[in-house]
């Protein structure tokens, strides 16, 4: 009975890794290259801020550096329940701001939902962009962006990445976390014609999406929600891998843990929401793509995959290992293709030695993701959307 129960375990895992790999194979594809059009689209670049004061002009600072006509860029950034000089270091420097003061509804998704209903009335746009306060565009992504637009695309993600992978093991892991996602994952969903994953930070939309819907996700993940929410109403996210986007994480422990506990519990949360209506969309239409999307939301962040591989297997090598058998290999095969899958990702990302030698910490970054997690349910402490 033992056999029959782990080897399903193990074919299942190797099924997941099967996946990925599909995916992550058409993202490793050659890029063909695309040629730039000229600035044509007027953008509104959103940025919402809670207590950024130490590091929203540099933000600013970066957009007015961008290889883009400066009279077709709109900024306008919401300070959202801050109690700091966001808005004032915002406004010193000529830009607009809207201050949000709703305490009863904080979090990054009612921000923006806030700001959109503030906007359409008032300006001009053909797209809005959509960055945190901390992220920092590459010189080319507006023209990206104008281009793919321009070529029919509403929704489009950026790339993606930490700024700084090399300044803590956590921000080394992070980097390959995002890594997997974006150049794996998000990548060749996008080659192959499905959803790619909005990432909060780096999102552009036309206008005719921002006047159809406005902003209807305020959950935790307000990012995956809206990806969900999109791919149920026909619209594709599409993955833009030549506009960059770089973040900065929280190098305090105490920020980060909130920040992934947003992520991990959030995801969750848009799951139990999301999953059974995309279940019905397949019913109803047979479209593969449904599937792909209930995978998103089904398979946990990398980190606990790969806690709850080891976590699987450590019982069954107690109780069922009877030698070097079929099933044996079917595990090793399994954890095999794990370690496969992440040396893509470094590879596809040109991680450096710094990233590959803070893998030695990996094992203690899932257990503390894992225990925060945890830790949520156990005391149910107030959630945060920033």
């Amino acid at each position: 009975m033992l056999d029959i129960i782990f080897g399903f375990i193990a074919a299942v895992l190797l099924l997941v890794f099967c996946y990925l790999f599909v995916l992550a194979s058409a993202g490793l594809l050659p890029e063909k290259r695309r040629n730039l059009m000229p600035a044509q689209k007027h953008f509104l670049i959103l940025v919402p801020a809670h207590n950024e004061a130490s590091v929203i002009s540099h933000t600013l600072e970066r957009i007015e550096k961008v290889n883009y006509p400066p009279e077709l860029i709109q900024v306008v950034v919401v300070a959202d329940n801050c109690n700091d000089d966001t808005a004032k270091v915002v406004r010193a420097m000529g830009v607009k701001c809207l201050e949000r003061s709703e305490p009863e509804r904080p979090g990054k998704g009612y921000a923006l939902s806030w700001a959109v209903d503030k906007i359409l009335p008032v300006y001009s746009f053909d797209a809005m962009v959509v960055i945190d306060a901390d992220t920092y565009m590459n010189d080319n992504f507006l023209l990206v962006m104008n281009t793919l637009l321009i070529e029919g695309a509403e929704a489009i993600q950026a790339y993606s990445q930490v700024r700084h992978p090399e300044h803590s093991s956590m921000e080394s892991l992070a980097f390959l976390g995002f890594a997997l996602n974006r150049n794996l994952r998000y990548k060749g969903r996008s080659r192959l014609g499905l959803q790619a994953n909005l990432m909060g930070t780096g999102m552009c939309f036309s206008r005719s999406i921002v006047e159809r819907f406005g902003w209807p996700a305020v959950s935790m993940v307000e990012d995956l929600e809206f990806t969900m929410f999109l791919k149920l109403h026909g619209i594709r996210v599409v993955f833009a891998p030549d506009a960059k986007v770089s973040v900065k994480l929280h190098e305090d422990v105490g920020k980060s843990r909130g920040q992934r506990l947003r992520w991990d519990v959030g995801k969750f949360q848009v799951r139990n929401i999301y999953l059974s209506r995309l279940f019905r969309s397949f019913l109803r239409t047979r479209e593969i793509s449904y599937l792909d999307a209930m995978m998103e939301l089904i398979l946990p962040p990398f980190a606990l995959l790969f806690l709850a591989v080891w976590i699987l297997f450590i019982p069954y090598f107690l109780l069922d290992f009877h030698g070097f058998n079929g099933l044996f290999y079917l595990w090793v095969a399994a954890i095999f293709s794990m370690a496969v899958y992440v040396l893509m990702g470094l590879i596809s990302a040109r991680a450096d030695q710094r990233v590959y030698k803070s893998l030695v910490y990996a094992p203690f970054f899932v257990i503390w993701r894992a225990w925060i997690i945890i830790m949520e349910y156990v005391k149910r402490a107030p959630r945060s959307g920033w």
